[in-house]
């Protein structure tokens, strides 16, 4: 019977990127192909989609990975590893670690992860309505924002809230597709269209953010069906580049198949003044 043990330290520190470490023994062996640990690589999408397999933003299938490690922290990589749903109602997989969404699923599903045995500790993979139509949510599509150069309180915009819905085959029926991918990309001015996501972009003019106005231009839709991000303006950079813009576009995109959700790309335009 196999019992749990604490995480090593040198495999605490080694594992690197990973959702879940799991160890469990017996009697601990000096075996150089016994498991003694497992990690769980981070989850390649927010969810699977009801009825679909587990995609990429481009439409291509994309599966789940885990790894074994033996005693000494060395990866085994022959060890045959596999992924099982604790709610079969919900989730199932294949025996490459496909995560594939029951048709009638709607809900948060658990799973674990096995390798020889050895388990890992449940996980949550949210499986969700197919995405149907992408629109504008409480915000509006035209705002104002005027922009201080002193004052870090009057840099940011109002909220960006697309709602990302499903069309249902019968009425009454679910229509929130929660947990699923929601991009906000600037395409004007021409200076901050180069924006990636990474801390450098707060040395552009204006960029997207999250809340925290950290650069953030990927979103997760919420339990509300909504993709939220807001654009921040960097008052000094602005005036140092003397741009004659006095707007910001952006433009929201939510994929699935590989092809654009219907009403997307949700537009937001964002005047500004100093």
């Amino acid at each position: 019977m196999r019992t749990a043990r604490a995480v090593p330290r040198f495999l605490a520190l080694g594992l690197a990127g990973v959702t879940a470490i799991s160890v469990a023994c017996s009697d601990v062996t000096e075996s150089s192909t016994a498991v003694f640990a497992l990690s769980v690589d981070t989850i390649p999408a927010p969810s699977v989609v009801a009825g679909d397999t587990m995609r990429d933003t481009l439409g291509a299938l994309v599966r789940l990975s885990a790894q074994a490690f033996d005693l000494s922290g060395a990866v085994l990589p022959n060890v045959p590893i596999r992924f099982y749903s604790l709610d079969t109602t919900q989730l199932r997989f294949d025996t490459l670690g496909h995560a594939i969404g029951v048709p009638t699923g709607d809900g948060s599903a658990r799973f674990v992860v096995d390798a020889e045995g050895l388990q890992s500790l449940p996980q949550t993979l949210p499986v969700v309505l197919r995405p149907d139509l992408a629109s504008h949510a409480d915000s509006d599509s035209v705002t104002t924002a005027a922009v201080s150069l002193t004052s870090s309180l009057s840099n940011v915009s109002v909220p960006l809230v697309v709602a990302l819905t499903h069309l249902p085959d019968s009425p009454g029926s679910d229509t929130l597709t929660r947990s699923y991918w929601m991009s906000y990309h600037i395409v004007y001015p021409a200076f901050a269209t180069g924006a990636t996501g990474a801390p450098g972009d707060t040395a552009l003019g204006v960029y997207v953010a999250d809340q925290g106005r950290n650069p953030a231009p990927l979103d997760t839709t919420d339990d509300n069906g909504h993709g939220t991000r807001y654009v921040v303006f960097n008052a000094a950079q602005l005036a140092a580049l003397n741009d004659p813009a006095d707007s910001v576009v952006v433009q929201a995109t939510s994929w699935y198949h590989g092809q654009p959700v219907a009403g997307c790309p949700v537009r937001f335009v964002i005047h500004y003044s100093e």
